[in-house]
């Protein structure tokens, strides 16, 4: 038998339970896992030497920059970190320059990925002005449609509850995802008229401008209008209790709400800003211990559904601007999973869990066929993780152009050796292996499904 790849001596994560045994990869799909590889020959062997082989970590919220904003990153540089951290699949949000707001720039935003990308890459859309222009974007095979409730990236006017019924009841009709931003324009603007003339530091007036009260306020209008609308809602980074709660008790009624949440508001609090300053500023905010334990209590407990990295590159320059003059982001592709991992280790997490969280739901929820699991007929994408391994997490080392982070100095105890994306080895050993533009754009085929 001739494969194109065989990975032996591995330990597998199949099917719940940790196998011994090969995986054997052909056409860019696993064809087979099999306890004695020996007599196979393929066109290329892999030696996992006893070590964990993922399923690859699909991101469904990520900032790939490009366009006008490369010099922040670009889909090469942006693509090569996902890959250095053990993540296969990413989806792209809307907000670059200009965004993504109409069929016109996505095929743009394609056709320059389609020559840079190393991994697997899907789109989001902006909710665009024009609710006729819905489905045609549907039909170009976006992931989702993405809504900046604080701050939208077209003339939507989403402080009119009549039009946001509108264009949710329209998202609904083709069972495409509508992802939130979770903050309320009105508390903002309210928030920011009431501490003119303040003597604040500027970053007691950004924690007092983007509440835990706005994300709450914003989750609840949501969740009444996909009550509805029967829209498919997706909560981005939730970051509180509250939030977490609101959520909760939605799922019990049954609601079609499915959330978020990101590595930097698990292991990261309003403290850090005392180190960090603007390199740890983000939207949302950190927040405090108690919606950090709050946080974790959700991933166990099944109320959130995915961990994404929620990837927002920066220059450095730009991070050292003024408190309230820097950007909000936090790059992330290169500290998730090794930081997770570390929690299974712990005991914080079953890696069951991590899983679900990193791979399996995120497929699910998002469409992707043939992903997130390693399973024959699966799409081969793959990590390999040494849990014996202790590493030192080292900005300056990123593939990312953003060669920040508030981990920085951060010991993890499990090291990503090795990344292949279907059936093509991309990164080994913190290399990029793969040729320029050998990554696949995906598209949500069968948006009726």
């Amino acid at each position: 038998m001739l494969v194109d790849c065989c990975i032996e001596n591995a330990k597998i994560y199949f099917k719940g339970n940790i196998v011994e045994g090969g995986i054997l990869i052909d056409n860019g799909k696993i064809i087979k896992i099999k306890k004695n590889t020996s007599l196979i020959q393929s066109d290329h062997k892999i030696n996992a030497k006893n070590r964990l082989v993922l399923p690859g970590c699909i991101d469904v919220h990520v900032h790939l920059r490009d366009f006008k904003l490369s010099y922040k990153e670009d889909f090469y540089t942006g693509t090569c970190s996902a890959a250095k951290g053990g993540i296969t699949t990413v989806l792209d949000m809307p907000n670059s320059k200009p965004p993504t707001i109409n069929v016109n720039i996505l095929k743009e935003r394609k056709d320059i990925a389609r020559k840079k990308i190393v991994i697997n890459v899907g789109f989001y859309a902006a909710v665009p002005s024009e609710i006729e222009k819905i489905p045609l974007l549907v039909r170009e095979g976006i992931f989702g449609f993405k809504l900046y409730l604080h701050h939208p990236l077209t003339k939507i006017n989403v402080e009119d509850e009549n039009e946001l019924i509108k264009y949710f009841s329209e998202i609904a009709k083709w069972n495409i995802i509508l992802a939130v931003h979770p903050d309320d324009k009105r508390t903002i603007e309210k928030n920011l008229s009431l501490l003119k003339g303040k003597n604040l530091s500027p970053l007691e007036i950004f924690l007092k401008t983007y509440t835990p009260e706005g994300e709450r306020i914003a989750i609840d209008r949501c969740l009444k209008i996909a009550e509805k609308t029967k829209a498919r809602l997706h909560i981005c980074h939730i970051s509180t209790s509250s939030a977490l709660t609101a959520i909760q008790i939605a799922k019990k009624r049954n609601l079609n709400v499915t959330c978020e949440v990101t590595p930097h508001h698990l292991f990261l609090k309003i403290d850090d800003f005392k180190q960090w300053k603007s390199y740890a500023k983000t939207l949302p905010p950190l927040r405090t211990q108690q919606d950090l334990e709050a946080l974790w209590k959700g991933l166990k407990e099944g109320v959130i559904d995915i961990i994404a990295t929620d990837h927002a590159p920066h220059t450095i320059e730009e991070k050292e601007k003024d408190f309230l003059e820097a950007p909000p982001g936090i790059p992330g592709f290169e500290v998730m999973l090794p930081l997770m991992l570390t929690m299974v280790k712990h005991g914080k997490i079953s890696l069951d869990t991590l899983i679900s969280l990193t791979s399996y739901n995120p497929a699910k929820i998002f469409g992707l066929k043939n992903k997130g699991k390693i399973s024959e007929g699966s799409d081969a994408d793959l990590v390999l993780v040494d849990m014996k391994s202790q590493d030192i997490i080292k900005p300056e080392l990123f593939c990312s152009k953003a060669k920040y982070s508030p981990f920085a100095g951060w010991k993890v105890e499990a090291k990503i050796v090795a990344t292949i994306v279907n059936g093509m080895l991309v990164m080994e050993d913190g290399e990029i292996l793969a040729p320029t533009g050998s990554g696949k754009i995906l598209e949500r085929s069968d948006p009726l499904c």
